[in-house]
């Protein structure tokens, strides 16, 4: 990188020296106006010329530059075998690194913002996922070799194929067949299908169950999903790319994208003033064509990265113990930085639904933010009552698969019976924090870290667990670490765990996700045993803002009663 910097001055400096020594000299007697004349355009023209030789050197210099870092990209992108879906805690990587945008599946689109990328062929490799250092996945995101660290070579992965339309699936035909009933998924992630293979998707595992729930009846379901997609683009994909192809149902599934604060509305995205002038094209084109340029890019993300001060997994969880309650976001205050806020989100709902039904279709409404306290979802099931159209909540059905695992595991390691442990004349509730190790090898230890004195105070692997049958753990030796300790009943906590790592060192990380727990009252003053947790995993998601496959399951299981009984 300060090779390039390097010539680039050089070729900066040559093109100076070539200005300056280009003068030529002149005899100073027997000057007349006309000679003087004389000497002052031959001046002139040296230092045109000189200027002419700089420019194009420089310019020289940039192309051949700018066409050997895309030559370099290029190389390298046809060597990557998986792609990193990167994680940190706060969603907070820090500058993506320039070589990677030819790996991206988005593309600009005039009205829906960007779409999918039509034909695209990706195996993503994910890693939510245990580290034994933060620094490891970012240090993933940004290597420029392609090779993939030992560290993440177990973690999963999972592949998308695109069809001709930028849709997952296969090619679309005008028309349903005969006797067929086509139900088209619009959507944003979720409904993409994120962290999972095409088959294992809701719109899939839909139509799996559809065959289950009507086995005489013959189904399409159609999955337009798109990455970051929004209530507003899918009003837009809806009028423009799912009506014209003849649904008779229309499963609809926004909300996470909508309640981000980008710092942009996506009304605001869409052009919709008059044709620009032939001078602004002219301009706009020089100025997309000096942003794209992939030295501004590199230049750009190596000034970026010399600022970037990435924040401890403390920081995050002091952040988060200090956020007030989510619903207590005032969107009114942050609308114009809102994607689109719940005001326009019931809007764009209600002309969804509106669009289906004067086209002959009929709706189903779907749930999908893992947040209980977020204001669309009231949106939702206001719209929801008052239309009649079935409503899907996601939440309570992961919150109902998280609770099965939870009562399966502790069924599978015989933990059920809770011990006969004394109760305590203690006005606070003793809770006892339990973590299943999994696959994973404990050298050590495994430690909780929270805000609370209790937990830490924020020092990584000073809190020990343990797993040897005493003070609350209820086997010895059985993967199951445990810890007990009091706290004032509703106390609000939130924690992480970490494996066998140094004393005041963020070593041995769990995933990427910050847990949470407010603290029951005792029964009986009893000592409260929480659900078991596990190392490494968090119960029906593949990270902070999805289900894992599991969870798409259940949700296509719902929706799949939803569409039977609108017949």
């Amino acid at each position: 990188m300060r090779s390039y910097a390097f010539r680039f001055r050089s070729a900066s400096f040559i093109f100076v020296r070539a200005s300056i020594t280009q003068f030529p000299t002149y005899p100073t007697t027997q000057i007349t106006p006309y000679n003087a004349a004389y000497a002052m355009k031959r001046r002139l023209k040296a230092v045109l010329k000189g200027f002419a030789k700089g420019l194009t050197t420089t310019v020289i210099f940039v192309v051949i530059a700018e066409a050997a870092l895309r030559g370099a990209y290029y190389v390298r992108n046809t060597k990557v075998t998986v792609v990193p879906l990167p994680y940190t805690f706060g969603d907070d990587y820090g500058p993506i690194p320039p070589w990677l945008g030819g790996l991206l599946i988005l593309k600009s689109d005039p009205t829906l913002i960007w779409t999918n990328l039509p034909n695209a062929r990706r195996t993503y490799l994910d890693i939510f996922s245990p580290v034994r250092g933060e620094q490891d996945r970012l240090a993933l995101l940004r290597q420029f070799t392609p090779t993939l660290p030992e560290a993440f070579r177990a973690s999963p992965t999972w592949g998308i194929q695109l069809n001709s339309q930028g849709y997952r699936g296969p090619e679309i035909a005008l028309a349903a067949a005969p006797s067929t009933i086509r139900v088209a998924c619009i959507g944003d992630s979720w409904t993409f299908g994120m962290n999972v293979t095409e088959d294992q998707s809701y719109p899939s595992r839909l139509a799996a169950w559809l065959e289950r729930e009507q086995p005489g009846q013959q189904y399409e379901v159609l999955n337009f999903g798109v990455l970051g997609y929004s209530s507003f683009q899918g009003v837009q994909l809806l009028k423009e790319r799912v009506l014209p192809l003849g649904p008779s149902i229309v499963a609809i599934g926004f909300a996470m994208n909508d309640s981000s604060a980008a710092g942009y509305r996506d009304k605001d995205m869409v052009a919709t003033s008059a044709a620009p002038t032939l001078t602004k094209r002219v301009a706009d084109a020089v100025t997309g064509a000096a942003l794209e340029s992939e030295i501004y890019k590199l230049l750009k993300y190596e000034a970026l990265v010399f600022r970037f001060r990435p924040k401890s997994i403390g920081d995050y969880l002091k952040a988060e113990a200090e956020t007030k309650a989510p619903g207590a976001v005032n969107y009114d205050a942050i609308e114009p930085w809102t994607r689109v806020s719940p005001r326009d989100y019931e809007l764009n709902l209600r002309e969804m639904i509106r669009l289906a039904e004067e086209h002959g279709a009929k709706a189903v409404l779907l749930d999908n933010e893992l947040w209980s306290e977020s204001p669309y979802r009231s949106v939702l099931k206001k719209i929801s009552s008052e239309l009649r159209v079935p409503l899907v909540d996601s939440l309570a059905l992961i919150d109902a698969e998280r609770a099965r695992m939870e009562q399966d595991l502790e069924k599978s390691l015989d933990l059920a019976d809770r011990g006969t442990l004394p109760a305590l004349q203690n006005p606070k509730t003793t809770v006892v924090f339990r973590v299943f190790r999994g696959p994973h090898e404990v050298p050590r230890a495994l430690s909780i870290v929270g805000t609370a004195p209790e937990l830490g105070s924020l020092v990584p692997n000073a809190i020990v667990m343990h797993d040897d049958g005493m003070a609350g753990d209820q086997k010895r030796g059985d993967g199951v670490w445990s810890y007990m300790v009091p706290f004032a009943p509703a106390t609000s906590l939130v924690y992480v765990y970490t494996n066998s790592g140094q004393p005041g060192v963020w070593e041995g990380l769990d995933v990427p996700h910050i847990r949470r727990v407010r603290v029951p009252p005792a029964k009986d003053g009893r000592p409260v045993y929480l659900p078991i947790e596990t190392f490494g995993r968090v119960y029906a998601q593949a990270d902070n803002w999805h289900p894992d496959a599991g969870g798409y399951d259940r949700i296509a299981q719902a929706v799949a009663r939803a569409v039977a009984s609108l017949r």
